[in-house]
């Protein structure tokens, strides 16, 4: 059986794309069945001061982290987090079916402790054909080695950790 995650939603503003609340609200809405198979245990939303994200974080019923600083914010999400294991995800992206079962057979099979990264669905013919060219949008680790790894871009977490790539993907919410 997979350990329980907390899920670590990272909403903070891409200074090209900013980020919209209800994009936020589908990427939270994308993990209920991984809480009601048992995968997820808790959440935690990270995001900027100031940006309204209060309500979406009571309805959704999570943890609030506002930080001005991403990586701040993702210290103080790891330091909050109830689960030895997390699954950081950038808001905007909702996790595709089979996303579950995957991460599940993972733990069961693969190599325990290995960090897991989900990156976005195929969105060119390059992706396509390389789906690890595609962008990292999420990370699933040992607190203690994303603590260790230091950093908030998803990417550069991805490349210390040594990550193996997922097959499901995380689509577009915005």
């Amino acid at each position: 059986m997979a350990p329980m995650l907390t899920a670590i939603l990272l909403a903070h503003d891409a200074p090209a794309r900013p980020l919209r609340r209800d994009a936020v609200a589908r990427s939270l809405a994308s993990l209920v069945e991984a809480c009601v198979q048992g995968l997820i245990a808790d959440a935690v939303l990270v995001g900027a001061p100031g940006r309204g994200l209060e309500r979406v974080a009571d309805e959704a019923g999570c943890a609030l982290i506002e930080a001005s600083d991403q990586k701040e914010g993702l210290a103080q999400a790891l330091a909050v987090a109830r689960q030895d294991d997390a699954l950081l995800l950038l808001a905007g992206y909702a996790v595709e079916r089979g996303f579950v079962d995957e991460v599940n057979d993972a733990f069961a099979y693969g190599e325990s402790g290995r960090a897991l990264v989900l990156r976005a669905a195929p969105s060119s013919v390059v992706t396509r054909f390389v789906p690890s060219l595609a962008e990292p949008v999420g990370l699933i680790a040992r607190k203690s080695a994303l603590r260790g790894a230091g950093g908030a871009e998803l990417k550069t977490l991805a490349k210390r950790l040594r990550s193996a790539d997922l097959k499901s993907g995380a689509r577009r919410t915005f």
